[in-house]
């Protein structure tokens, strides 16, 4: 290898290592999604570069002598490596050395669990690469780091990622060890076990998933061909649960429903967004990628461990949502690439200049779009902050300038629209809310619409968003609490004793003192509304009794 290729190796493996680290470790509280947005910047702008890299290289320097082969001691180094560490911090959390996000006990640098668990899975395959090394010092480095993690995964609490490390070592050690067909059905067994006990360890969460894939169902059957179209998911769910629980309205799931915007199954999603075009589709490259693997007559270890890696965000993927962590975009395009081009030289994909003048034509044209967006959500952070300080009225200009800029972003959107209300422009607020409504079916977006309508005497819209949050989300107490409280207010005494009710014997998923005391108003509205009643009934009862009295008095 001469040293041009030298030096386009180590630039490409010095940027991939950059890629990894970004996707895995980058947070940012110049973000609104501190955990996440930093994430999908670094992968954006560090794949750019490699693209364009590999495309300046093909044009000016021969690529037959360069093979994929030549990056995967690299590659598999720094994705154990990083996933190990990674794994160590979420254990320090845990041992409450370092603080978890979001209320949880383990998240890594992630925002919740269960995108620590998909990365730390999907990494997990590439330790087998120094497992089958012949140095006992490889063998063994590597058995730690796959110890650290599994323990980082088992303490994450993510049952997704227990199963998918399960059925990966599987996999991986029947490769290594050649496992006998009786060892086979003993596996299947432990992993059938396994998941029957996940079931039952939180047997409410899992019924709560089987309720969100049932109302999915809904969607489906509701456009079965072309789906609801992208981020249709997202935009429609909470309406259909909605429905759903109208139509059911003594269900005993209501005590599991919660506000969704995913259906926790990638396939679902997939269905759901795009129908059985977009399923097909699925299919139909899977099928293409497995028949590369299997007509691959030079399959290395590492060939396998790309297969591991799709088969572990496969596994995933039925029980969570590891598409949406850039990291595991990483691994899964990387793990594609070399099933698809193993042992061919890079030539292949820039034949004929179709790679370059591809990569020059789309990549400065994603980056800039994406540096524009960038800029603008680190704004949207700065003034939300800012409007948090109590200088609500001064950022409304700011607002509106991002609203060119972020119309698309249904948390911006849902934001603008809040501060708006905040500061009473409600009409305003109801506009921008009706944005929002188109991209993301929300419970707090009902009640904030629900409490714009009140304020403008739109009682009858209000009392239909009030009604619309209820039945997304049945747990939840104050779409009732609120509408008792309109209907008091604008004189509709039937109503509002009707829905105090409801109240009063509504279950209570979990005790809170917010919870107690509304249940308790709601009594002494009864209450009061009874004896104003009986009141009445006696003023009226004493009237009549003057009256016959007086008539009686009258002389014939």
């Amino acid at each position: 290898m001469d040293g041009w290729i030298k030096i386009f190796v180590y630039f490409e493996v010095f940027f991939f290592f950059l890629l990894c680290l970004g996707t895995l470790f980058l947070n940012n509280s110049s973000f609104v999604k501190v955990q996440i947005a930093p994430k999908e910047y670094s992968f954006i702008f560090c794949s750019s570069i490699i693209l364009i890299t590999l495309a300046v290289y093909s044009i000016f320097k021969s690529t037959k002598k360069l093979q994929m082969n030549e990056f995967i001691f690299p590659v598999c180094l720094f994705i154990s490596a990083l996933c190990t560490v990674q794994a160590m911090y979420g254990i320090a959390q845990f041992m409450h050395i370092f603080l978890a996000f979001g209320g949880f006990s383990v998240t890594g640098s992630f925002d919740n669990p269960a995108g620590f668990a998909a990365c730390l899975c999907v990494g997990f395959p590439f330790f087998f690469y120094f497992l089958a090394e012949k140095e006992r010092w490889k063998r063994s480095v590597s058995t730690v780091g796959m110890a650290i993690i599994g323990l980082a995964v088992l303490l994450s609490g993510s049952r997704a990622g227990m199963v998918a490390l399960t059925v990966v070592c599987i996999f991986g050690f029947f490769y290594l060890f050649r496992i006998s067909a009786k060892q086979i059905i003993i596996a299947g067994i432990f992993l059938a076990i396994l998941m029957t006990g996940l079931y039952f360890m939180k047997k409410k969460s899992a019924d709560g998933r089987l309720l969100i894939w049932r109302c999915s169902w809904e969607m489906i059957k509701n456009k079965p061909f072309i789906g609801h179209g992208t981020g249709g998911f997202k935009a429609n769910y909470m309406n259909f649960q909605a429905l759903y629980f109208k139509e059911h309205p003594n269900s005993k799931q209501a005590m599991l429903a919660d506000n969704i915007s995913r259906p926790f199954n990638e396939y679902i999603g997939l269905f759901v967004n795009y129908g059985l075009v977009g399923l097909l589709l699925l299919v139909g490259f899977l099928f293409y990628l497995a028949r590369a693997f299997k007509q691959n007559a030079n399959k290395t270890l590492f060939t396998f461990i790309a297969y591991w890696c799709l088969t572990t965000i496969g596994v995933f993927a039925l029980f969570s949502y590891p598409l949406r962590y850039p990291f595991v975009w990483v691994t899964g395009l990387l793990s594609c690439l070399f099933i698809l081009f193993q042992g061919k030289d890079w030539h292949i994909l820039t034949r004929k200049l179709t790679f370059p003048i591809l990569i020059f034509s789309l990549v400065p044209i994603i980056c800039v779009n994406s540096y524009s967006r960038l800029k603008a959500e680190m704004k949207w952070c700065t003034i939300a902050q800012k409007s948090l300080a109590g200088q609500t009225e001064q950022m409304l200009p700011e607002y509106k300038l991002l609203h060119n800029k972020l119309f698309n972003n249904e948390l911006f959107l849902y934001n603008y629209a809040a501060e708006l209300n905040f500061t009473k422009h409600y009409e305003e607020s109801q506009s921008i809310a009706h944005e929002c409504e188109c991209l993301w079916a929300d419970y707090d977006l009902q009640m904030l619409m629900a409490d714009n309508c009140q304020q403008m005497k739109g009682y009858e819209e209000a009392e239909q968003h009030f009604r619309t949050a209820a039945a997304m989300c049945p747990v939840r107490f104050m779409p009732l609490y609120q509408l008792a409280k309109m209907y008091d207010a604008i004189g509709r005494k039937n109503e509002t004793i009707t829905v105090a009710k409801q109240i009063i014997n509504k279950p209570i998923k979990i005790a809170s003192p917010t919870v107690i005391a509304i249940q308790r108003e709601m009594r002494q509205l009864i209450e009061k509304e009874e004896i104003i009643k009986i009141k009445n009934e006696n003023i009226r009862q004493g009237n009549t009794l003057n009256v016959q009295s007086s008539d009686a008095a009258l002389p014939p």
